[in-house]
């Protein structure tokens, strides 16, 4: 090929004048932190362009974003048909309504708002798009940083409490990994509709889930703790288990479970449920007891209304301090793994945060 460098030197600098005039715009970009390959060493900032807002979208300026076990599992590679690299983490977050796409009235640029994303949401980055039903205006008196740990933990929480089962005042909750993000939101909730949660984590965050919460805390390694749950219970059981450990726990908690009770399995951070279908469920068939399995994001693609309805009650007992998201750590953009270290350390004791400038 042949360029006669003249005339390419003339249009590149046509081109410039273009530019400095403002007959051509250049697309706005942003700083994202994107997963590169898996692992440890695994994070590499990187610019990006601005997402653009389409029909019943709000683009969000954002100003922080949640750490949830789904970004270390895609970290690790576990999730990897799912997330190709390079993959931009995070789908919850809080920040600044940019602009609204077609069919958005009920946003307007500059409210401060929290949000919920799906999958591919790539909440770190300056910049997401995000489905206008699922975000949520969070006013000025509530924090950045504690607004975009509320949306995952609550209503996961809050689906799992409320929309499975019918609870009562005075009914028993079993939570497992209580001091994680989505324990300590089930301990607030389950307190505020008067229902008596027993949470199960270490000793050292016992005072910390009775703070938030639980009506008991055990240690949940401890070979007691079925004789101390069923005295507590009067020998009753627990009406309802969120369980994210699998692994031999489900089989424990379906022998704590009072008839008609139910046993609700979001996560495997003990491994997948050991045990077969028989094993685990005849041994408890008088008793009329349920095992399902639960996960947030079959809620956001079939039930978009009953999960926007779910995020803004979230959003009103937010501003209203019925609930207080725990965050107990905030690393800035650049420092993800950091975030995802502590996550991962055991010694959580509510949400990671990243702050993004």
């Amino acid at each position: 090929m042949i360029i006669n460098l003249p005339e390419f030197g003339q249009s590149r600098d046509n081109n410039q004048h273009n530019i400095e005039t403002g007959r051509i715009k250049m697309a706005a970009m942003m700083k994202v932190n994107a997963i590169t390959q898996y692992g440890e060493d695994a994070f590499e900032e990187r610019l990006r362009p601005v997402p653009v807002a389409t029909e019943g979208q709000v683009l969000i300026r954002n100003c922080a974003t949640g750490v949830n076990n789904i970004d270390l599992m895609i970290r690790r590679g576990e999730l990897a048909q799912a997330a190709p690299l390079p993959f931009v983490p995070g789908v919850e977050g809080a920040g600044v309504v940019e602009t609204v796409g077609p069919g958005v009235s009920e946003f307007e640029m500059g409210q401060r708002v929290m949000w919920f994303g799906p999958f591919a949401a790539g909440g770190y980055g300056q910049f997401v798009c995000i489905d206008a039903r699922y975000v949520a205006p969070i006013g000025d008196a509530i924090s950045f940083i504690a607004a975009a740990a509320t949306p995952v933990a609550y209503v996961t929480a809050h689906h799992m409490l409320f929309d499975f089962k019918q609870m009562e005042a005075g009914d028993w909750v079993l939570v497992r990994s209580a001091a994680g993000g989505v324990g300590v939101a089930a301990l607030q909730l389950a307190r505020n509709a008067g229902l008596r949660a027993i949470a199960l984590t270490d000793t050292a965050k016992h005072d910390f889930a009775l703070a938030n919460g639980a009506f008991a805390a055990f240690a949940h390694k401890d070979r007691t703790t079925f004789d101390r749950v069923m005295e507590i219970t009067g020998g009753r059981g627990i009406g309802l288990s969120l369980n994210s450990v699998a692994g031999s726990t489900i089989a424990e908690d379906l022998m704590l479970l009072s008839p008609m009770g139910q046993l609700i399995s979001f996560g495997h951070l003990g491994g997948p449920p050991e045990g077969s279908a028989a094993d685990l469920l005849m041994s408890h068939f008088t008793k009329s007891v349920g095992i399902r399995v639960s996960d947030i994001y079959t809620y956001y693609r079939l039930d978009p209304a009953g999960l926007s309805a779910t995020l803004n009650k979230i959003t009103l007992d937010l501003q209203a301090g019925r609930i207080v998201p725990q965050v107990f750590e905030v690393q800035p953009l650049a420092a993800a793994a950091k975030a995802h270290a502590s996550l991962e350390s055991g010694s959580a004791r509510g949400k990671a945060v990243i702050s993004i400038d």
